[in-house]
């Protein structure tokens, strides 16, 4: 049944709702005797990253401004689109973020995915949840060539984000749109551009801002104060130099949208599915864990799992880790028994059939160790001759997945426990796709003038 959508008004009334809370920061400048860099990575990698600093003019257009991060294979730079102008129409908008890679890392692949998204269906409502670059370019560094990409600049994580919201929770209301939002996209990646995500996570969702005003005072800011950054003085010694927030996050038009496609692959036709490790380990799916083929439902486990984060503010799976902190599949299958029960017996045959299917190649698992299949990689065979799980002494029987939902009653959290039982089952093939999860009653109030024909008993 189509519904016409009312998702637009829904958001704007949420976020305009209330106000939120101003970020603080405090004042600070100290003196120490060793040199500090900031990525806090060893010299030799440090080398690979291209040396960019405030006030630079990239590719003879960009001027930066400061930078709003970095991580292992990037950093990420606010600049000046210094050719825009109000009176001339601009291809790109007069602020943009900079994404400048180490040479190390190939930012070819997520440039290729991204041009594929962006041509697959353009009038897809998905897309509009996507984050893609807006341009690229070469920047010529001290040891070589770093693929840039260009994109819109953005608030933040959905992460950091959170973190600012009344009891770190996104409310039902919000919650609701926000899932709708990123179920669209997703259904657009699915059935449009033929890719898996593998990597759904919250700081893998950023939240766009919602006025240019912001941004330009923000720009404004930094362009009279110099973000932190390590000066050396002339005896030697490093001076720290703080940097104040931008001031305070007001309400407005905050829309999420799904970032980062380096991690991305392609679906395969038919039935065939990847053998190969995905997934921040909490996210994990069974399929996976186990070493059994998998596909685009990956991503619907995962993100059936990451709805407790923003809901409830907690980790179904949190640090499935063993003594030594390492991950260990075998304590992660053991959790998902102890919320789901156990495993159908199609799963275990399957898990029995691929530890014996060789991958043709030799590969590594976390701890160094030479293994031929992914099963192996993971640590199996993970059950006994009658198809239980070897570590049955990990189960915890007493848990239900109803008990973890807390801030839901009555009927809305039975539709939502029935809204997550199509994306949390063992089997990939049952679990529902991106499509049909967007009928589910419990997006109901995306919809304008549709309402349930009854309610969940």
């Amino acid at each position: 049944m189509t519904r016409p959508r009312s998702i637009w008004r829904t958001l704007s009334c949420i976020t305009r709702s209330r106000p939120h809370p101003p970020i603080r920061s405090v004042s600070t400048a100290s003196f120490i005797n060793e040199p500090i860099e900031e990525e806090l990575l060893a010299s030799d990698r440090l080398d690979r990253f291209h040396p960019t600093s405030p006030g630079q003019v990239l590719d003879n257009r960009f001027k930066t401004i400061v930078k709003l991060g970095f991580g292992a294979g990037s950093t990420v730079w606010l600049a000046e689109n210094l050719k825009f102008k109000r009176w001339v129409k601009s291809s790109l908008p007069r602020y943009v973020s900079i994404k400048i890679p180490a040479l190390d890392t190939d930012a070819s692949g997520e440039l290729v995915k991204s041009r594929r998204i962006s041509n697959a269906q353009a009038s897809h409502d998905g897309l509009s949840f996507i984050r893609l670059p807006i341009d690229s370019f070469e920047l010529q560094g001290p040891h070589g060539t770093h693929l840039c990409l260009v994109y819109e600049p953005m608030r933040e994580t959905l992460f950091h984000f959170q973190r600012r919201l009344p009891d770190q929770r996104l409310g039902p209301p919000l919650f609701k749109s926000y899932m709708f939002m990123i179920l669209e996209a997703l259904d657009y990646l699915h059935t449009h551009c033929h890719l898996i995500h593998t990597d759904i996570k919250d700081d893998n969702i950023l939240i766009t801002i919602e006025n240019d005003k912001l941004l330009a005072d923000f720009a404004s800011h930094h362009e009279k104060c110099s973000q932190p950054r390590h000066v050396r003085a002339v005896d030697g010694r490093v001076t720290y130099l703080s940097q104040d927030d931008f001031g305070s996050l007001q309400g407005g038009r905050l829309l999420p949208k799904l970032s980062d496609f380096n991690l991305s692959f392609p679906g395969l036709p038919g039935d065939k599915g990847h053998l190969s490790a995905i997934q921040s380990h909490r996210y994990r799916a069974p399929e996976v864990l186990l070493g059994c083929p998998w596909s685009y439902s990956v991503d619907i486990w995962n993100l059936g799992l990451l709805m407790w984060n923003l809901l409830e503010d907690v980790s179904l799976f949190d640090k499935p880790a063993n003594e030594s902190g390492e991950y260990d599949a075998h304590i992660h299958l053991a959790q998902i028994v102890s919320l789901l029960g156990e495993p159908p017996e199609t799963l275990v045959k399957r898990e029995r059939l691929y530890g014996k299917a060789r991958l043709g190649r030799t590969i590594l698992n976390l701890r160094g160790e030479a293994c031929g299949t992914m099963n192996e990689f993971w640590g199996g065979p993970f059950f006994d001759d009658d198809g239980k799980i070897l570590r049955r002494d990990l189960v915890n029987e007493g848990r239900k997945l109803s008990d973890t939902v807390t801030v839901l009653t009555c009927h809305e959290k039975e539709a939502f426990l029935d809204f997550a039982s199509g994306m949390l089952q063992w089997l990939p093939e049952n679990r529902k796709t991106a499509k049909e999860l967007l009928e589910h009653p419990f997006l109901a109030s995306c919809y304008e003038g549709w309402e349930p024909e009854e309610e969940m008993s």
